[in-house]
């Protein structure tokens, strides 16, 4: 695989967070970091945005976001153009957003991810390869962007 680069963000500090970019670092990917994880005090709108204007304008190939319930960020980062993000608290979830449609950005939710799955769900999400006979479908997603 190649040398894929991630942004992640989070508004608030959390072992969730940190076992993630831990994982990403283990594997040697590279990482833009927003809100906790560099020290920013920021929103979880504006992380959100951050990250998602990375994913839409290919400084990054993916996102991971973090919040309380994982919802608003999920919201947020699916208003840009281009930008598919999932709610993944599991890795069977993850596999499914990967392979069925094509999500970009990984969201989870610090509530109800389960800290030892963290790895596995980040794992399997870059590891799942887009289903070829869904592209109709996921290219339906970017015609209806507005």
């Amino acid at each position: 695989m190649k040398d894929m680069k991630f942004s992640i963000g989070a508004d608030n500090e959390s072992k969730c967070v940190y076992i993630a970019k831990e994982y990403l670092e283990k594997n040697n990917y590279t990482i833009i970091s927003y809100g906790s994880l560099a020290n920013e005090k920021s929103d979880w709108v504006e992380i959100s945005k951050k990250v998602a204007l990375d994913v839409q304008h290919n400084k990054s190939d993916f996102g991971i976001l973090f919040c309380y319930t994982g919802t608003g960020v999920t919201i947020v980062a699916n208003k840009f153009k281009g930008v598919r993000a999932a709610l993944c608290n599991n890795k069977k979830i993850a596999e499914g957003a990967r392979k069925w449609n094509n999500a970009n950005i990984l969201t989870m939710s610090t509530l109800s991810v389960k800290e030892n799955e963290i790895e596995n769900i980040i794992s399997t999400w870059i590891n799942t390869q887009v289903d070829e006979t869904e592209l109709v479908n996921i290219n339906k997603i970017s015609e209806i962007e507005l």
